[in-house]
């Protein structure tokens, strides 16, 4: 039955908190959200609406400038994706846990929207076989990722991805590709049985992305993507916020940081500080975290007093490998296109692994310029710059976490304030895997026509990629650092975790969509476990 007017709590309104909030209200719930939730800076927010007030052929260099502020590229990809020019989902805010990592990197984000403001959209979602040590399937998720769909926009096609990965939608449109995508997607499908025989597939990226606006074409090709979309068609879960926000059951409370949630007799406690730094303290039946998995462990970790105590945070290994394509196309640099990711490649290769290794395949965009002038050097004048971009590709890669490094993550004190220490755990198979999966695709270049430049080959430290989880891993009989199958830790009945927290391994395909899924799950299924 459904649970009226309850006092039930969801922490965080990034991809885990927002679903598992429309998962609790479609079973009847009344929601309160509790949110840090940082936004942009007013005055760069108008400056987006400047831009995409105007057509884009009145766009300068000068008046989008701003959206490039802070923003580079190097041999080992961007340090890191601002939204806009704006650092504001990586701020800090009063009660936030500070991170220090060692030999491994990541961030959390305290933002309105979660680490969705500044995501590649990419979404692909898990596969049975990746799965095998997780206590529910992908069967258990197929309600949630159709659920996702109702309100995620989806840019996709139907192709050879769809025997193994499913759609989940019937509301979908493609994006157009890029020509350098277009020619090399080509020459896969004419060597569709031969690479099928290698354990191969293959297909157009799926995009959350507004591919129609009103009915037209919403994107543009204005190749500003990796900055941020000046018409915002690359969706952030804050847009369904804004959507919640107008649910008569839904509540949100921003400018809240959530330090500790305690379970007593009567429900849950939760304590808290504001943004000018108070403390605030509710009580209420049901609380579920969804603050990100760095976010989610200090908040379980300090509320369960485990202090200098370490728990595994699984990764999915993160990799670049540029690769330059037989046939060139020209005049790259000037072509009207999108730049995320055009195509997924997805390798199940047994003598590899007995795991998915995903692929997502980028072309041409003005950040490939950068480390490729750094490496000429005084030689880039003498260079055929053009013709080489027109041939060179990027692959951005994912292991399962099963063959990657682990980290440590630990809760400290020090001088009366605690932080989150990260610390990478190399494992020796990780660089094995990988030498294997360039091994495969330089075997492959003539099927393919794509020669990969292993010598610029670069795996990027444990965390690196934001694929990571599993601190409380589900099982079907939690013990101590594990939680059931709808995110209590064990020995807890009323505190649910929703987000990759709970993941038990780190398949390799996207995690945004799973964690979305999961936590929908997780809330539209309150009445079996309240």
């Amino acid at each position: 039955m459904p649970w009226g007017p309850a006092l039930i709590f969801v922490i965080g309104s990034g991809p885990a908190g927002v679903a598992c909030a429309k998962g609790l209200l479609d079973a009847g719930a009344e929601v309160t959200m509790l949110d840090s939730g940082q936004t942009i800076e007013p005055q760069r927010l108008q400056k987006i609406l400047e831009v995409a007030q105007r057509a884009p052929a009145e766009w300068t260099g000068e008046s989008v400038a701003f959206m490039k502020d802070g923003m580079s590229a190097g041999a080992s990809g961007i340090p890191l994706k601002l939204a806009y020019g704006s650092d504001f989902p990586y701020r800090l805010l009063p009660g936030a846990t500070p991170v220090r990592c060692e030999g491994s990197e990541s961030r959390p984000s305290y933002a309105q929207g979660g680490l969705s403001t500044v995501w590649g959209s990419a979404v692909l979602p898990y596969l049975q076989r990746d799965l095998e040590d997780w206590p529910i399937t992908q069967q258990d998720l197929e309600p949630g990722y159709r659920a996702v769909f109702r309100w995620m926009p989806l840019a996709a096609r139907r192709d050879d991805l769809e025997a193994d990965f499913p759609l989940y939608s019937d509301r979908y449109t493609p994006l157009p590709m890029s020509r350098q995508a277009q020619g090399l997607l080509a020459d896969l499908e004419r060597r569709r049985d031969k690479l099928k025989a290698e354990g191969i597939s293959f297909g157009v990226a799926r995009l959350a992305v507004k591919a129609q606006l009103n009915g037209t074409s919403g994107c543009v090709a204005c190749g500003l993507c990796m900055y941020g979309c000046p018409h915002r068609l690359i969706y952030s879960v804050d847009s369904t916020l804004s959507d919640l926000l107008k649910h008569p059951h839904f509540h949100y409370r921003p400018g809240t940081t959530v330090r500790t949630v305690e379970e007593n007799a009567t429900g849950v406690a939760i304590q808290g500080i504001e943004a000018q730094g108070g403390e605030i303290r509710m009580q209420g039946d049901r609380v579920f975290v969804g603050a990100g998995v760095l976010g989610t462990a200090a908040v379980l970790l300090r509320s369960l007093g485990w202090y200098d105590s370490a728990v595994k945070l699984r990764d999915s290994q993160y990799f670049l490998l540029p690769l330059l394509r037989v046939k060139g196309t020209s005049d790259v640099a000037t072509e009207r296109l999108h730049t995320l990711a055009q195509l997924f490649i997805e390798v199940l290769d047994r003598g590899i692994s007995p795991y998915t290794i995903h692929l997502q395949t980028y072309t041409y965009n003005e950040l490939f310029r950068e480390p490729v002038v750094d490496k000429l050097g005084p030689l880039k004048r003498f260079f055929p710059f053009e013709t080489f971009v027109g041939r060179l590709l990027l692959f951005q890669g994912y292991l399962h976490s099963a063959h990657s490094p682990d980290m440590d993550l630990t809760l400290r004190m020090q001088n009366g304030t605690d932080f989150l220490h990260l610390r990478g755990m190399p494992k020796p198979e990780t660089q094995k895997i990988l030498r294997k999966v360039t091994k495969k695709l330089s075997g492959l270049m003539g099927t393919t026509g794509l020669v990969p430049l292993v010598p610029m080959f670069k795996a990027g430290r444990p965390g690196r990629g934001f694929h990571s989880g599993g601190t409380f891993p589900m099982s079907n009989t939690p013990t101590r650092g594990q939680s059931d199958i709808f995110g209590r830790p064990a020995g807890l009945s009323r505190i649910h975790a929703v987000d990759s927290t709970i993941f038990p391994s780190i398949p390799a395909t996207t995690i945004t969509l799973s964690v979305m899924a999961n936590a929908y799950r997780i809330g539209s299924m309150l009445n079996a476990y309240s």
